[in-house]
């Protein structure tokens, strides 16, 4: 069978540009030879809606279109994702479905079984589990039809299951001779990697050939990488979709293939990949033409500002200077460099009269009060209010350069620096901002060198190192990560680092930043666990270790 993978990026609600898009690629495939098209999962309306799926008058107009897709096709199948409705006595009466259209009709429709309901996933929120799966027959195979999750509940790969029911062996114990997976997995560094493992297992194990399309873009927070996988029957890689753009390409089950062994490039290369298009997709799909960002003359704001001229084009990124009496020369330096090695444009501001100005203003409130982190909190909220300013005079997307080590102890300041529609590396540690700022010099220097090797420092104060209040940042990182995402206490990472009480004053300087990160800006997420949707804990609470 020749199944034609349309591996699209569609825009969450744009009903009507998904259709269309998902129609061109159709007719393609039908002049190409192709017996079957096939798009993610819930490609009519984009993954994940949300509480769009909870409006009526939303769930009409995914039903119109799904209708008059089918109503087009000819003798070439036609799979793609979309929402369903069959109301009973109980629950939502709501479908994650999958239907096979052809002939001008709908012939086949398959609801999700497993309904993830962790990290960034919600989805027992709106939608009901399939009741069962069925094969259908189709141009003399029987195809198996799964979505997204039902592939990743596989007995022969997991050690432990999320899950009792495993939908694809059902499909495999009725008889499927051609397995599809419809997909939305949001990517995060090593992800393809597991997804090529699991898959190459399956497959051979039930030694059947398997077409898996996933969708590419960026939906706020989440990236997609695309990358669809098409195995043989033996567990073999035999095609895999283009990385973070749009694909088509035809898997023939017949056909032999020379087996793919390289999928996932370097930590560096793939993070850096995600976070341009990530920038790019929230740029285009909220209508922002151009970006602007505060440029310190640290490293953390220069990455931000190379992955803006990427995204953007450079002739679409304005940068400002804001420099304060704590403002070293060499900073101004370097970021001048930085701009004329980027070929962006800049402004220089200086904050120091609206500062002393202020400072002046709440004199008489603050009388008999040393100067202390309110004056630096000052300082970075001014930046914010220049920055937040240009934004609105242009019409400019404003990116915020907090790293993710700053923003998970609180370093950093509300309405100051964390201003912002797009905060570009809050999931990226500050040990792995360097990794990126190498990897982005690896031809020549864009990132002027002095900017990588000297100490970091918020410049708010005289001689100000970040180590003046934060630990080393490879001693910090790797307590984050244990924290964060392996959710370990005091005990378990102590055993590592060897210092309790260091351990429990950055975790109590997590802890107590909650509130911060309510209100931050969304975070491009590049890991496993990143701040955001997917991490739920209480602001206020009484947890004692």
């Amino acid at each position: 069978m020749k199944i034609a993978l349309g591996q699209i990026n569609p825009v969450i609600g744009d009903i009507e540009s998904n259709k269309k898009k998902i129609e061109e690629i159709y007719w393609k495939g039908c002049s190409d030879g192709a017996d079957l098209v096939i798009f993610p999962e819930l490609a009519i309306c984009g993954y994940p809606p949300q509480d769009l799926i909870e409006k009526e008058w939303f769930r009409t107009k995914v039903r119109e279109a799904t209708e008059e897709l089918a109503s087009k096709t000819g003798g070439i199948g036609l799979v793609f994702g979309t929402i369903t409705e069959e109301f009973d006595k109980v629950g939502t009466g709501i479908y994650n479905s999958a239907v096979l259209c052809y002939n001008g009709e709908i012939k086949f429709t398959q609801n999700k079984t497993l309904l993830p309901n962790y990290d960034v996933f919600d989805e027992v929120r709106y939608f009901e589990s399939a009741k069962d799966v069925h094969v259908h027959q189709f141009k003399g195979e029987k195809l198996g039809i799964s979505i997204c999750e039902d592939i990743w509940n596989d007995a022969d790969y997991w050690k432990q299951r999320r899950y009792e029911k495993d939908p694809v062996q059902r499909l495999v114990d009725k008889g499927a001779t051609v397995m599809i997976n419809v997909s939305a997995s949001p990517y995060a560094y090593g992800r393809r990697a597991e997804r090529f493992q699991m898959l190459s297992r399956l497959t051979q194990v039930d030694q059947l050939p398997l077409a898996y399309v996933c969708c590419v873009g960026a939906q706020t927070d989440l990236v997609f990488d695309g990358a669809s996988m098409c195995y043989n029957s033996k567990g073999e890689l035999c095609k895999v979709g283009k990385t973070y753009q749009e694909d088509y390409f035809i898997f023939d089950t017949n056909e032999e293939y020379t087996p793919i062994e390289e999928f996932e490039g370097s930590f560096e290369e793939e993070v850096y990949n995600s976070l341009v298009l990530g920038v790019k997709d929230y740029a285009r799909k909220a209508r922002f033409k151009n970006a602007i960002l505060g440029l310190s003359g640290g490293i953390d704001s220069a990455l931000v500002a190379v992955i803006a001229a990427d995204a953007f084009g450079p002739e679409n990124v304005k940068v400002l200077m804001m420099p304060s009496q704590y403002s070293s020369e060499g900073s101004v330096i370097d970021s001048e460099k930085l701009i004329s090695n980027l070929g962006i444009s800049s402004l220089n501001i200086s904050i120091q009269p609206v500062f002393e100005s202020a400072k002046n203003v709440l004199k008489p409130a603050f009388e008999g009060k040393e100067e202390d982190i309110t004056e630096e909190n000052l300082q970075s909220r001014i930046r914010g209010l220049y920055l937040m300013a240009m934004s609105n005079k242009f019409g400019s997307m404003l990116l915020t350069t907090g790293n993710k080590s700053e923003i998970a102890v609180g370093y950093a300041t509300l309405y100051g620096d964390m201003c912002g529609a797009l905060a570009v590396i809050g999931d990226v540690y500050k040990t792995e901002v360097y990794k990126l700022a190498k990897y982005i010099n690896r031809a020549g220097e864009v990132i002027p060198d002095n900017i990588i090797t000297k100490a970091p420092s918020a410049e708010l104060r005289p001689d100000q190192k970040d180590e003046d209040s934060l630990p080393p940042y490879d001693t910090l990182d790797t307590i984050l990560k244990m924290y964060l995402e392996e959710y370990k206490e005091i005990d378990e990472i102590t055993d590592v680092i060897g210092n309790d009480e260091l351990v429990r004053q950055t975790l109590r300087l997590v802890d107590l930043n909650e509130f911060k990160r309510k209100q931050a800006a969304p975070v491009l997420r590049v890991s496993t666990k990143a701040f955001g949707y997917g991490r739920r804990f209480p602001i206020v609470h009484n947890w004692k270790r």
